[in-house]
């Protein structure tokens, strides 16, 4: 048997990887070239700093909508919890592409863990989110399924005050967020 005689088959599977990573480099390349990586590690080191109190960070004035109690420190939490998730949500659906979105994500989290490790441990063990993206699942009335489950999460499903403090808390994140998004001036490729 020559050396011509010999075939070397490669997949269509193995092809698709090949071009699929490719085209996944060319496209870090591109926006890092475009400033957008840059953006994005700006952006979320900003988003990082959510809050739905204080005066530093990004704050997120709930208490000027809600009533005081709903800021006692386990509902308090649950706002922040709330936030995050609309952080990383609005990345995922507002960034031009997905290595923009994850670049974000991945420095907000760097800033939460570094301020509050605490607060960075337990969301990430915890199954808040979950709750959450099965509210945006159900498709419909968004903020009212968020409300729900922010309830749920506060342990007290039938308040309706509390579904609404959820709702209140979710729209009010989504609109700083998106204007923190559009700041960022992302660049399309």
């Amino acid at each position: 048997m020559s050396e011509s005689d010999v075939k070397i088959y490669v997949s269509k599977k193995e092809l698709n990887k090949a071009a699929d990573l490719s085209n996944a480099f060319n496209n870090v390349i591109a926006h890092r070239a475009n400033g957008n990586i840059d953006k994005a590690k700006a952006l979320g080191s900003i988003l990082g700093t959510v809050t739905p109190t204080g005066d530093e960070g990004l704050v997120v004035a709930v208490k000027e909508h809600l009533a005081p109690k709903y800021f006692a420190p386990d509902i308090l939490y649950q706002i922040k919890v709330l936030l995050v998730f609309a952080c990383e949500t609005l990345l995922q659906i507002e960034c031009p592409c997905e290595v923009v979105s994850t670049t974000a994500i991945a420095s907000m989290y760097e800033v939460i863990q570094k301020n509050s490790p605490g607060f960075y441990s337990n969301i990430s063990n915890g199954a808040a989110f979950t709750f959450y993206y099965l509210a945006i699942q159900k498709g419909g009335d968004l903020s009212a399924h968020i409300g729900e489950a922010f309830a749920m999460l506060c342990s007290v499903k039938n308040k309706e005050g509390f579904v609404e403090a959820g709702k209140t808390v979710w729209n009010l994140a989504v609109d700083i967020i998106s204007k923190e998004i559009e700041k960022a001036d992302f660049e399309n490729i």
